[in-house]
């Protein structure tokens, strides 16, 4: 499950550098930061036909912010009733900090949305609310759900998909134009700096949780 190791202090020093730098450039409205997003909104937007827009429309939509609530809500559950009931605290916690996180650095960087989208969504664009929703549901699989899959191709094949998924979301973003592609790597640092900090979380209060009535016989 979740561990002490070695390296997460250095894999938090990163996501907050490249995090804290890439809000510095977005806010200050770096020349290279623009060119960079044009760059890839060009490859993203190539080809835009009735097809993939409902097709990522309803991508978009499956990973909504309130949507990616009710699938950590729903895995939480499920993770509660089969004893992993610290990890379901746990996951429930994690998605609640990142809505946090993700509504504050909104409101700091105040980074308007591209002009035009195609989706219908309201706010500030960066970082983006799908993005680090579902980084978080995602993350949660892979740490908490893939580790447990007894059969290796099978555990490898949810840890894939669910990576495929959130790249997915990404492009659909940017596809309809509802965030720029540094929105949607701006999310997934804040959610890889905030995974960092919740894992420590997890490892000081795990071992006191399980003498919580509520955790009774939890796994660890």
């Amino acid at each position: 499950m979740i561990d002490k190791s070695r390296y997460r202090p250095v894999k938090f020093v990163i996501a907050v550098i490249l995090f804290a730098y890439l809000s510095y450039f977005i806010q200050s409205g770096a020349v290279g930061v623009d060119l960079f997003d044009a760059g890839l909104i060009s490859l993203a937007t190539i080809k835009v036909n009735g097809f993939f827009t409902l097709i990522f429309k309803v991508i978009s939509w499956l990973a909504s912010p309130g949507r990616d609530i009710l699938w950590i809500v729903l895995l939480a559950f499920l993770l509660y009733g089969f004893k992993y009931k610290i990890q379901a605290l746990w996951s429930l916690a994690l998605m609640a900090g990142g809505v946090v996180l993700d509504f504050i650095f909104k409101h700091l960087v105040a980074r308007a949305r591209p002009i035009g989208h195609l989706a219908t969504d309201t706010g500030y664009s960066y970082p983006s609310g799908h993005t680090m929703g579902t980084f978080i549901l995602v993350a949660t699989i892979i740490i908490i759900i893939v580790p447990e899959i007894d059969n290796y191709r099978l555990a490898q094949t949810v840890k894939w998909v669910s990576i495929i998924w959130l790249i997915l979301v990404m492009v659909a973003r940017v596809y309809l134009q509802a965030h720029y592609p540094t929105d949607t790597i701006g999310a997934v640092l804040l959610g890889w700096l905030w995974v960092e900090i919740m894992e420590w979380v997890y490892i000081w209060c795990a071992p006191t949780l399980i003498n919580w009535r509520l955790c009774y016989r939890s796994y660890l």
